[in-house]
């Protein structure tokens, strides 16, 4: 798959999927991927029944999750709407856990994507196509995969081993644990020569990224077009608005590839982007200020 321009999509077009290896979860996610410029990401939303569990578990991969709807429990700690992590490769976090009386549906949107590492991410096609494999030959139960022989692993890294045909090395992480952004403590910046537009500057991450904002757009301004200094995926939240000669309403995702020129978003109504840009181990470090 080619991706030379940037490329929309509407949450609502796309199907509901279930891996079946976290239970009580739904998604609905765009994979974008483009070996040739090193794009491989998975974006979308998540959905959690009241109940609902994934173990403590760690990624060859890095994950960005913004927390729209509901509360989520990991471990001891509850995260509430506006609340954004971080959750860095070979970082272990978990469990995942409803809380106890609350009935209110969980919904973060969520990215995940290579990291500083280099370890390829996975195209999301391949990792359902082995979680039926394996599910032929063993069981998927509360994220554990049990093989035929009796042992049990992470249902996860059980897929990413079917899919490279070997034992996954973990890459070595740079943090220590994951970092939780509370959005709604973070104020609102102008957004300099773009009028009704503001920003929050959530996070800047090594070298790579990645970059983490948030813009707000008042209804009949724009945030600019320009050139991507970094792939960089963006997630409407809120509003709505016109976009490559498209109207977009939330959700929906947006992939804008490294290098490549984009034009403008214009808010239709009132509207809020959340905004993540990283770029290839080995590039030119990100600039810290650009959407």
């Amino acid at each position: 798959m080619s991706i030379d321009r940037a490329v929309g999509i509407q949450e609502s077009d796309l199907p509901w999927v279930d891996i079946a290896v976290r239970p009580g979860y739904r998604q609905r996610y765009q994979g974008f991927f483009d070996k040739a410029r090193g794009i491989g990401a998975r974006v979308g939303s998540l959905y959690a029944e009241p109940y609902y569990h994934s173990p403590r578990h760690r990624h060859t991969f890095q994950q960005v999750r913004f927390l729209t709807t509901g509360k989520m429990r990991y471990l001891n700690e509850i995260y509430r709407p506006g609340d954004c992590l971080y959750l860095p490769e070979g970082v272990h976090y978990g469990p995942v856990k409803p809380i106890e009386g609350n009935d209110e549906r969980m919904h973060f949107v969520d990215i995940q994507f290579m990291g500083p590492s280099g370890t390829i991410y996975p195209d999301p096609d391949d990792v359902v196509r082995a979680q039926r494999e394996l599910a032929a030959l063993g069981k998927f139960e509360e994220g554990i995969y049990t093989e035929p022989s009796g042992r049990k692993r992470d249902g996860y890294e059980a897929i990413l081993e079917r899919i490279i045909g070997q034992k996954i090395e973990y890459p070595t992480g740079r943090l220590t644990d994951y970092v939780v952004m509370r959005s709604t403590a973070y104020p609102w910046q102008p957004y300099d020569g773009a009028e009704g537009v503001q920003v929050k500057h959530l996070a800047y991450f090594f070298e790579i990224g990645p970059n983490i904002k948030m813009a707000s757009i008042e209804a009949g301004s724009a945030l600019p077009g320009g050139r991507a200094a970094g792939h960089q995926a963006r997630f409407l939240l809120s509003g709505s608005g016109e976009f490559d000669g498209k109207t977009y309403k939330s959700l929906s995702y947006f992939m804008l590839p490294m290098g490549e020129e984009y034009g403008p978003f214009r808010a239709s109504e009132d509207a809020e982007l959340l905004v993540v840009t990283w770029a290839l181990p080995g590039s030119k470090p990100l600039p810290f200020t650009p959407l």
